[in-house]
């Protein structure tokens, strides 16, 4: 599947190259007969993961790799969507994760994964990788085994570096797998699809400063640019027949990362629009929004997820509340609803699903909300519990200074 990039205070973190090739794949039950049917099944199992429905969309593809074990995308996607399940368990696919900081992810991701997790994901991309050789050793110029080789190295690129942080193993897989792409775009121009590998990694060298780029150049990191790179990207999405929801979720967070706010709404509307259990395309909504400095509508967006979560309703019930009062909480604050977010930051201290760190966030805020109204004795209150908790150090460093002085002195 692909792979986005990010990267830090506008120079590219190694990370940043890496992360490039990156797309959340993902309704209904599969039966292993289906498997007789193997555009279907396919068809299904990646519908089901672009709506987050993981054991579903492996099921899917597992029962293809046992039914036609010779052919490289069943188990390419099997792979994919093994890593795009420990990234999401660890709370790492969100428009956040790519906002260009130092490192991948948020405060709130978490790191690790099990060996057995990591060893089968890594089995499966051998796996991929020996059936796509097999039918190249017979025919070296055969364009969808080396786009398939392709996408096994960007998955092991992808994982190396938003799962295990090895960045320098995680670029030679990425340099890898945009150059077999742009073999295949040599042999076959009209393989839109394998524009998107090579699209990401140009548009992510394309932002480093031209300082950095020369001294990257000896390394062998160069691109046609930027805005070669978001054309790609482009026609990727117009045009691909494999990966076109890929570089539409690529692009948006290009689009955002570029300012372009308008379009990125537009591809995350069309994408929620077409995978509607996905929960993290109108989270994605909600933070372009307030990006925008359109707080009001962030409110609009995340009170409807709150309501689809409460009704579960298209599978939102697999949301957490309190992350989704905590983003409320964050945007009223924001809108200076005073009042209303401290309402919705006691959702999150009481909740039962919110993690320590959301709890010490609210906590803090409601420090802040008391003093702001001179209650200093509940502001008080509010900092010793979150110093009380097992949470990030920041939180609790803030909370202290606010004790010994009160917020907005």
């Amino acid at each position: 599947m692909v792979m986005i990039g990010v990267d830090r205070d506008g120079m590219l973190s190694l990370n940043g190259i890496i992360v490039l090739l990156l797309c959340a794949l993902f309704c209904q039950p599969l039966v292993a007969q289906d498997a007789a049917n193997p555009a279907r099944l396919y068809a299904d199992s990646t519908n089901a993961l672009y709506n987050l429905d993981f054991s579903t969309a492996q099921h899917g593809y597992e029962a293809l790799t046992r039914t036609y074990p010779e052919n490289p995308d069943y188990w390419n996607a099997l792979a994919s969507s093994l890593w795009l399940k420990i990234t999401y368990e660890q709370q790492k696919l969100n428009i956040e994760s790519f906002s260009g900081k130092a490192s991948f992810g948020t405060k709130e991701s978490k790191e690790g994964v099990s060996p057995e997790d990591e060893k089968r994901l890594r089995d499966t991309v051998v796996i991929a990788m020996a059936k796509a050789q097999a039918i190249l050793d017979k025919n070296p110029n055969d364009v969808h085994a080396l786009y398939a080789l392709g996408i096994a190295h960007a998955t092991m690129a992808s994982f190396e570096s938003t799962v295990k942080r090895s960045y320098l193993t995680a670029h030679s897989r990425a340099k890898t797998a945009r150059n077999l792409h742009q073999q295949v775009l040599k042999l076959d121009p009209d393989f839109d699809d394998a524009r998107l590998s090579v699209g990401t990694y140009d548009y992510v060298i394309g932002v480093i400063p031209a300082f950095f780029r020369y001294l990257l150049a000896p390394l062998g990191v160069r691109s046609a640019g930027k805005d070669a790179g978001i054309r790609e990207l482009e026609t990727a999405a117009a045009k691909g027949k494999l990966a076109s929801t890929d570089a539409r979720m690529v692009l948006t967070v290009v689009y955002v990362r570029e300012k372009k706010y308008d379009e990125a709404l537009k591809l995350i509307n069309d994408l929620h629009g077409k995978y509607p259990r996905n929960f993290l395309f109108e989270l994605a909504k909600g933070s372009i929004y307030g990006k925008m400095m359109k707080v009001d509508d962030a409110v609009h967006v995340y009170e409807d997820v709150l309501a689809k979560v409460h009704a579960k309703k298209d599978g939102y019930e697999r949301l957490r509340e309190a992350r989704v009062y905590s983003l409320l909480g964050n945007a009223n604050i924001d809108r200076m609803q005073f009042e209303k977010a401290g309402e919705e930051f006691g959702h999150v201290v009481t909740s039962r699903d919110a993690t320590e760190d959301e709890k010490g966030s609210a906590y803090l805020w409601m420090g802040k909300i008391y003093d702001s109204k001179k209650d200093r004795t509940s502001a008080v209150k509010q900092y010793d519990l979150l110093l009380g908790l097992d949470c990030d150090p920041d939180l609790k460093a803030e909370a202290q200074k606010y004790k010994r002085r009160p917020y907005g002195t």
